[in-house]
């Protein structure tokens, strides 16, 4: 440590792509395979560093020459073993062990390609294990101690007397995060496609009120509202409140000319068992929170401890990071939340609608259970989709709906249970559900197969036999 330098990196303004960049080439990492012809004679000691091929870098353009300012020391003098803390809006970020330095025009700009000068960050650092911190550092408990102020403007290098200073400053205890519930319209922003997408952990996100309130590693909870409403993912804010004029493509129109926002970072994912409304609705701690009382309230809504521990222990289940793209993504929504003529392209079974007759068939059969059912909507690394007609988690079993008991339908059901079966849940009882009892050659074939019969008898239902 004593001879550790600390170099202060921005991690670069929106326009300049910084938070892409840092998606890029930190978290996800840049595979050596695809840059070894421009990497050329630096290959082989990355290769050295990065035995799984995936290095994660970062780099910085040339300083103005002839000059001896911060950005000038800190290219010159920075060297492998040093620490690197990233600075995005008023707080430090993260922090990794400079590996090693190197200059490489034609791997930066295959990497990040340049701005608006033509110039690329050919100034590069190979960097270890990168640290996210769970609550971002406020700038000023870095930078006071060193006589610097924000922003942080340039990369500069803090010396190693320095750094054994001010080291724990980042330690030191903050204020316990406030929790937050920010709501989406996926009406106004197509949340299912950008579940789908799977290309960010971060989102900008629109906030009308609290701009003071709102603080790097405050807890949120991520509810979509309409038919489907729920909790469906969790984090913690990355930023501050801040105005934008840059949306998404996620937006659908008409997108906001300007508007205040807080950076959103993910940290558990709920689309495949999210926590409904239905669910919150008779619980005394949620019951009487805002977004149930008024819906149709500004983002963000406050939430109690109370709140926020119910929620945090519910999504015990969720997973902590998006699904790869050799992964299939599932989507859970109430049986009603889907259109009751939707069409799916499935794998292996064909384009299928869902009638008024299936649908209702289903929603009857919920409302004999008394408890909320589940539609799974699934996308394939093919890309092909599927829609399951029903979900029932308590057990768990895949229901596949038909408007009559006839044999073909039953076959149809057959193909495509066990489509849904091999790409969602292999674990999981398979069962047809009939507005009637087939005959006995079906009820035969259904049984060799494993699969459960549901059928309805007049205002009862049968089954799963």
């Amino acid at each position: 440590m004593n001879d550790v330098q600390l170099v202060l990196q921005p991690r670069g303004r929106r326009e300049l792509k910084g938070p892409e960049n840092f998606e890029l080439s930190i978290r996800r990492g840049v595979p050596l395979s695809g840059i070894a012809a421009e990497l050329g004679a630096d290959l082989p000691a990355l290769e050295a560093l990065y035995p799984d091929g995936i290095a994660r870098l970062w780099g910085s353009t040339p300083a103005a020459p002839g000059r001896n300012n911060a950005k000038s020391v800190a290219l010159r003098d920075r060297r492998a073993g040093d620490k690197v803390m990233f600075y995005a809006e008023k707080a430090f970020i993260a922090e990794a062990t400079i590996l090693h330095v190197f200059r490489n025009s034609a791997a930066a700009r295959a990497v990040w390609g340049v701005d608006e000068d033509g110039a690329t960050w050919e100034h590069m650092m190979a960097l270890g294990d990168v640290e996210e911190y769970d609550t971002p550092v406020p700038a000023e408990r870095i930078l006071t101690p060193l006589g610097m102020s924000t922003p942080l403007r340039s990369i500069t290098l803090v010396s190693a007397a320095d750094h054994a200073r001010i080291s724990g400053a980042g330690a030191e205890p903050a204020e316990a995060p406030r929790h937050w519930l920010l709501q989406c319209n996926p009406e106004v922003w197509d949340v299912w496609s950008w579940w789908e997408d799977g290309t960010t952990d971060q989102v900008p996100w629109t906030v009308g009120r609290y701009h003071r309130d709102l603080r790097p590693g405050d807890d949120f909870a991520f509810w979509v509202s309409g038919p489907a409403a729920g909790v469906y993912a969790m984090g913690r804010l990355a930023s501050a409140a801040y105005p934008t004029t840059e949306f998404d493509s996620f937006w659908k129109a008409p997108r906001p000319s300007s508007a205040q926002v807080v950076d959103l970072r993910f940290n558990r994912y709920l689309f495949e068992a999210p926590i409904t409304r239905h669910r919150l609705a008779p619980v005394e701690e949620f019951a009487d929170s805002l977004i149930m009382r008024m819906p149709g309230g500004t983002n963000p809504f406050p939430l109690s401890s109370a709140e926020w521990d119910l929620l945090n222990a519910l999504a015990r289940h969720g997973r902590t990071s998006r699904p790869s793209s050799s992964e299939p993504v599932v989507t859970s929504r109430p049986v009603n939340a889907v259109p009751e003529t939707t069409t799916a392209k499935n794998s292996g079974s064909g384009p299928r609608t869902v009638t008024f007759d299936e649908a209702k068939l289903i929603r009857q059969y919920g409302e004999y259970l008394g408890r909320e059912l589940r539609c799974l909507t699934v996308r394939l690394p093919s890309g092909e989709q599927l829609v399951c007609d029903v979900f029932d988690e308590d057990v768990p079993m895949i229901i596949e709906a038909k408007k009559s008991a006839s044999r073909e339908h039953v076959r149809m059901a057959i193909g495509q249970l066990f489509d849904y079966r091999h790409h969602l849940r292999r674990d999981a009882v398979q069962a047809v559900l009939l507005p009637s009892r087939p005959s006995s050659s079906v009820v035969d074939l259904l049984w060799s197969l494993g699969i459960k019969l549901i059928y309805r008898d007049g205002d009862v239902f049968h089954g799963p036999e």
